[in-house]
């Protein structure tokens, strides 16, 4: 585990199953500030200043237009980041394999995660950090 992961504390969360079952989990969420999100996506529409050297490849008019909406679409994603999940460690409501979950990054709303044996999606509930639980 890198140390930059560790410094981020394990809240209490829950997995829920689409018939109301829930077990425990473990997840490591960063809370984004409104200034991490701008400074963010500012930084990826950085990519538009490549707009000018790829106009010189042919054919030219789609390979701009391929950097202006990657650079359009990686902001806009991190804009909308308000939490990140880092980890998260918990046990199928569905049935009962205890694993480490594979869908991190940008948390949604609601956050879903599939189970790796019984590929059943399962929602994630991750309190706020400082919220009581």
């Amino acid at each position: 585990m890198s140390t930059a992961m560790e410094q981020v504390p394990e809240v209490p969360a829950r997995l829920v199953f689409a018939s109301g079952e829930w077990t425990e989990a473990r997840a490591r969420v960063i809370e984004r500030s409104p200034a991490w999100r701008r400074s963010s996506a500012l930084a990826n529409l950085s990519l538009w200043l490549l707009i000018p050297l790829v106009f010189f490849i042919p054919p030219h008019i789609p390979w701009v237009l391929l950097v202006f909406f990657l650079g359009a679409y990686r902001a806009f994603n991190r804009f909308r980041e308000q939490r990140t999940l880092v980890s998260l460690r918990g046990k199928c409501p569905k049935c009962g394999t205890e694993q480490e979950f594979s869908e991190l990054g940008r948390m949604k709303y609601p956050h879903v995660v599939r189970c790796s044996n019984c590929q059943w999606d399962l929602r994630l509930e991750a309190p706020l950090a400082g919220a009581a639980s």
